[in-house]
């Protein structure tokens, strides 16, 4: 959400209540948003004033066609000054809102286009989490969106890994309270396109899951609604080959 606050649209402030409204052109980009945000935990805002801690703020995510804004709660916990700028650094610690009917209706607008599309078995959360491997060396990676069949990453290096082929054994970790969720399949597509109004490219790849365990399937089921999150910051983990099949459970 901090690559977002300079869309800002206003900013009201009623004693120790910060008020702000962030605009986006698509339901996909205000989701992706809002995972990579709340997946953090956090942000660190620069501003020309100080404000107390514990100062409370209220983002309003704002998607185009959507009547009403998703939002996310946060508090100060943290002021620097930042003496030469004459400026204060804030760190703002992010929670989500009681409130999940707005969050709720976005995803079925996302859902709904998907399965109208055709274009698709399963509909595809958009999703902005860091994953990595723990070969050495190993670039990072992004999971872009995730579904009840397969997930999409893009590598964050030149060209793909070696390792990273059609038909590799694939698995991607993550941490829940209620124990780890393991979802594992193989590489079914690679990737290599132009980054848009840049030189570089984007090397990604896509890969299909297995036969899910019940206990997997339902936290995949959690992530997929927003409703059960892993514990800040969410961290991910990606093996192949061997690798993964001697991790899978």
């Amino acid at each position: 959400m901090s690559s977002s606050l300079t869309q800002a649209q206003s900013v009201s402030r009623v004693n120790t209540n910060v008020r702000l409204k962030v605009a986006y052109k698509t339901p996909q980009s205000l989701v992706g948003e809002y995972t990579r945000s709340v997946g953090l935990g956090g942000v660190t805002l620069e501003t020309r004033r100080s404000l107390p801690l514990g100062t409370r703020f209220t983002f309003e995510l704002h998607a185009g066609g959507v009547p009403r804004p998703v939002e996310v709660l946060g508090e100060v916990i943290q002021v620097v000054p930042h003496e030469e700028s004459q400026r204060f650094l804030l760190t703002v610690r992010y929670g989500v809102g009681e409130d999940r009917s707005a969050l709720d209706a976005i995803l079925q607008r996302i859902y709904s286009a998907d399965e109208r599309s055709g274009l698709r078995r399963f509909p595809r959360l958009p999703l902005y989490l860091r994953a990595v491997e723990a070969a050495p060396l190993s670039p990072g990676f992004v999971v872009r969106d995730i579904s009840r069949g397969g997930v999409g990453l893009e590598v964050q290096a030149p060209s793909l890994p070696r390792q990273v082929k059609v038909g590799t054994p694939f698995l991607l970790e993550m941490d829940f309270r209620e124990g780890p969720m393991m979802l594992h399949g193989e590489v079914v597509w690679t990737s290599t396109v132009p980054r848009k109004n840049s030189g570089t490219v984007a090397p990604g790849f896509g890969a299909t899951f297995g036969r899910l365990r019940p206990d997997m399937q339902q936290r995949l089921e959690g992530l997929l609604s927003l409703a059960t999150l892993p514990p800040v910051p969410w961290k991910a983990r990606v093996s192949f080959g061997m690798e993964a099949v001697a991790r899978m459970p």
